[in-house]
């Protein structure tokens, strides 16, 4: 075990007629874990802040978990249920009028590079996966601009660092010397975990 930061932020939308699917991202970050439920909620406010610009409102914050270490197994030290609590928080992602939004299980990527490389001497990223956001005009196949400028906000912020804690991106296993941050330009396609009732 080694001490880390790593913090869940759990999405609901609407999928295939469901309104309660989930889809979720996990952030593990530089810095010595918060020591309080106060502090944590703290930390986990700024990544929600940080993060709900990059998916519409049709997709709200609903919960969160926490971690102070890093191995495979490890328990949450920490957890909150924003919807019992009467405050989840919507995503502001926006875009001009007439441009589509992504279907349900197409996503967006947000991604960091390292400065290592795997064994095949290819460049080792960091990625995020985000649905609900815009499709380009006339190709749909590529990001909206103003999702594309969410993303890469994103980015900058994780890759800079954030809070009075400075908090930056890093992997599960260890600190990173990241390179960049920045995003793919197309739209991808990400399983959910519901695919809907099957005839």
């Amino acid at each position: 075990m080694a001490p880390a930061i790593g913090i869940v932020l759990v999405k609901k939308f609407t999928y295939r007629g469901d309104p309660e699917e989930e889809w979720s991202n996990k952030y593990w970050l530089t810095g010595t874990p918060p020591a309080t439920s106060a502090d944590w909620r703290l930390l986990f406010d700024q990544v929600v802040n940080i993060e709900h610009p990059c998916y519409a409102a049709t997709s709200k914050v609903v919960a969160g978990i926490a971690y102070n270490d890093n191995t495979e197994n490890a328990h949450a030290v920490w957890t909150v249920d924003l919807e019992a609590l009467g405050q989840t928080v919507p995503g502001t992602l926006t875009d001009a009028a007439g441009v589509p939004k992504m279907a349900g299980d197409q996503a967006g990527v947000v991604e960091w590079r390292t400065n290592r490389k795997n064994s095949r001497g290819k460049w080792i990223y960091l990625r995020k996966y985000m649905h609900d956001g815009f499709v380009g005009l006339p190709n749909a196949d590529n990001l909206s601009g103003g999702t594309a400028a969410a993303y890469q906000q994103l980015a900058n912020e994780l890759l800079q660092g954030f809070g009075s804690g400075g908090w930056k991106i890093r992997s599960q296993r260890q600190d990173e010397d990241l390179a960049t941050g920045s995003h793919l330009p197309y739209v991808t396609t990400r399983t959910l975990h519901r695919r809907g009732k099957r005839p």
